[in-house]
């Protein structure tokens, strides 16, 4: 059966990448959660979908980092603000914004949750771990390759049967992680051009794409999905927002999973017994 996996936690109903998001994603039923990775400046895994943080937080409004305001090019864009790499992951940890139910969080602490609703539930949640941006942070001497192996092997789920795969845009990244772990590997792929899955399956175990490269909005099946099964390669779709019905049809193309910010809406889709949908 395909996965349902809480894209950044359950953040249709709570903040992304909070612990209760992600906490209320597994107890929905999703069978993993996602998560995305930047760094501080003290070389914390932190989990963050940008490291930009003007949008999630209230550090635009706090005079004490007034100072650290800069314009920097990431990943091709020119943004001003404040990033993740110029705070300690201390100082991350006290910013704040009017949606929060929880402060910054790192890898670490992520895992625990993981580690603690498996229990909990009697079934090992996946992960599905996102690495923003690592050539950039490399830069910087952040590099992000190393560390993230090192905290996935001190939390005992580096090996078979942990559920965790690794993924990122980065191909170079994928490419280079490769041979260095055992954890499947996913690289997620956009509408920028076409997707060789033959060649994929020479150094990943799936590939991500965006939903409308599976299923069109006119709800034709794309040639892509077949091309990466006969190369091998499992199919995650990211992201789905909408009503069970969609989700229901996304399953139906027969994709390996599907990264959703309404976990509930996937585990009904999957259900035999769905009565009715949410509006």
């Amino acid at each position: 059966m395909a996965l349902v996996i809480g894209h950044r936690g359950a953040p249709g109903h709570l903040p992304e990448h909070s612990l209760e998001s992600y906490r209320l994603a597994i107890r929905m039923g999703a069978d993993a959660v996602e998560t995305d990775l930047v760094m501080s400046a003290d070389g914390v895994l932190v989990v963050r979908h940008e490291n930009e943080l003007s949008r999630t937080t209230d550090i635009a409004s706090r005079p004490e980092f007034a100072a650290r305001r800069t314009t920097k090019v990431v990943a091709g864009r020119r943004l001003t603000g404040w990033f993740t790499e110029d705070l300690t992951f201390a100082e991350l940890r006290t910013l704040g914004a009017p949606t929060a139910l929880d402060p910054i969080i790192s890898l670490d602490q992520l895992l625990l949750l993981v580690a603690e609703e498996s229990a909990r539930a009697g079934r090992r949640i996946g992960l599905h771990i996102e690495v923003k941006h690592p050539a950039y942070f490399a830069g910087l001497g952040l590099s992000m390759m190393h560390l993230l192996l090192e905290t996935l092997r001190d939390h005992g789920v580096d090996g078979p049967g942990s559920r965790v795969w690794i993924q990122s845009f980065d191909e170079r990244f994928v490419r280079r992680i490769s041979p260095l772990t055992a954890l499947p590997l996913v690289q997620l792929v956009d509408e920028s051009g076409p997707v060789d899955a033959h060649a994929i399956a020479g150094y990943a175990d799936a590939i991500g794409p965006r939903r409308t490269m599976v299923l069109t909005p006119g709800g034709a099946v794309t040639p892509l999905l077949a091309q990466a099964h006969r190369a091998g390669l499992a199919v995650f779709v990211w992201t789905l927002r909408g009503s069970v019905a969609a989700h229901r049809a996304m399953f139906a193309t027969g994709v390996d999973g599907v990264f959703t910010d309404y976990a509930d809406r996937a585990v009904a889709a999957l259900s035999t017994s769905v009565v009715g949908e949410p509006a």
